[in-house]
């Protein structure tokens, strides 16, 4: 089915707060200006979502932008409905829901959808929750991807993340608009878990509430250019047994020696909400974590001694910057911390160490790098802060 677009303009990124219409234009980065007809493809729970579907869909993607929208009601998932090799550079690819927060996908399995190789698609207003026990929506080795106004709430039995971002060739995915609560049962699972060398992941005009483990994670292999803006980040202190995470992390683990993850040191973290309650655990109030836990790398030492800690605390900019850059490879310059809004936030920005996997460093323990991070150069607009990284 054909449906000419009387206007289409998909080049120019709206202003826009986290209450945006699901109908707004998609980023500049993820679509081209086109005057062809849109193919839509109208689905529903009892639609077989199966190879003979998503060729349809492929071949469709060569004539014009494709639209597949999905109708009010449950799917519920016992596979994991999955788009391989799905794209194009020109037309960009739409799955919707109808009706913004009306689809509704959940199952009791290991994972709901599967974005993988894919490039120049957008997510928008589907809503993920239920039983599914790893992660709700995963974007693997893929490209040009914007997940938009979307739901991912109550999802308790989440072993690693509402949406896990993944893997050295994953480039340019925003998410942006969505609402995540409630989310997992331990410290292994997170809202947003980027990990394995994702570049550019955008997260802009969010909303999260309380989580088992850190709510964003850049994880691992110089994971890096992470923008984190304009999202509210609300941890009660009642969740489960009284969490308060960490809200944004870059974590290494490394459990061989020599380690092989290290740190990415490109961010901006600017124009956030971080409220924690004074219920629950008080312990880990952070806005932003670099953490490292078991044996380094050979171009990092990661297990750095009481003093060089003792300086990270207190030394001037210049000691603390000479560490992280000489020692854990962190660029202070090249990390944007600034003009967030935090409510019983005990630090901006950690460097925190834990020994592991066997382990023995000289220090354990968080030491406050705020002050040695860079707070200006930071964006003010939205489109500016998607585009922040080119």
């Amino acid at each position: 089915m054909k449906t000419i677009l009387a206007a289409l303009v998909l080049t120019s990124l709206v202003n826009c707060k986290k209450a945006d219409s699901p109908g707004e234009a998609p980023p500049e980065k993820l679509a081209t200006t086109s005057l062809l007809s849109t193919t839509t493809f109208n689905v529903s729970p009892s639609t077989n979502f199966n190879s003979t579907f998503w060729a349809g869909v492929q071949t469709a993607l060569a004539s014009g932008p494709v639209d597949v929208i999905f109708a009010s009601g449950t799917y519920t998932r016992t596979a994991t409905l999955t788009l391989s090799n799905l794209g194009d550079s020109t037309n960009l690819l739409t799955l919707k829901a109808a009706t913004a927060g009306s689809a509704v996908i959940d199952g009791a399995i290991a994972k709901l959808m599967n974005v993988n190789v894919c490039k120049n698609v957008r997510l928008e207003g589907l809503k993920f929750t239920g039983a599914t026990t790893g992660y709700a929506l995963t974007i693997v080795r893929s490209q040009d991807v914007a997940i938009e106004n979307c739901q991912f709430i109550d999802l308790p039995s989440v072993g690693y993340g509402a949406l896990g971002v993944h893997y050295e060739t994953t480039n340019r995915v925003l998410v942006r608009g969505c609402t995540f609560a409630r989310v997992g049962y331990d410290s292994h699972a997170h809202m947003i878990y980027g990990a394995y060398g994702i570049q550019r992941l955008s997260v802009v005009g969010n909303s999260f509430t309380d989580c088992s483990g850190a709510f964003v994670r850049f994880r691992g292999d110089l994971s890096s250019k992470g923008v984190v803006y304009d999202n509210d980040f609300i941890s009660t202190g009642t969740y489960l047994t009284g969490l308060n995470p960490v809200f944004v992390e870059v974590p290494v683990f490394n459990d061989v020696n020599p380690g092989n993850e290290r740190m990415g040191t490109e961010f901006v973290v600017t124009k956030n909400t971080f409220s924690y309650g004074t219920a629950g655990s008080q312990t880990t109030r952070y806005a932003l974590v670099f953490h490292h836990s078991g044996f380094n790398p050979v171009d990092r030492n990661y297990l750095i001694s009481a003093a060089d800690a003792t300086t990270l605390n207190s030394g001037t900019v210049t000691q603390k910057r000479t560490i992280m850059s000489s020692q854990l490879g962190l660029d202070g310059n090249e990390i944007h911390f600034g003009g967030n809004t935090n409510t019983n936030v005990q630090y901006n920005v950690v460097y925190r160490c834990w020994n592991g996997y066997g382990s023995t460093g000289p220090w354990t323990g968080v030491a406050s790098i705020g002050t040695a991070v860079n707070a200006g150069g930071m964006p003010t607009t939205e489109a500016a802060a998607i585009a922040y990284y080119p």
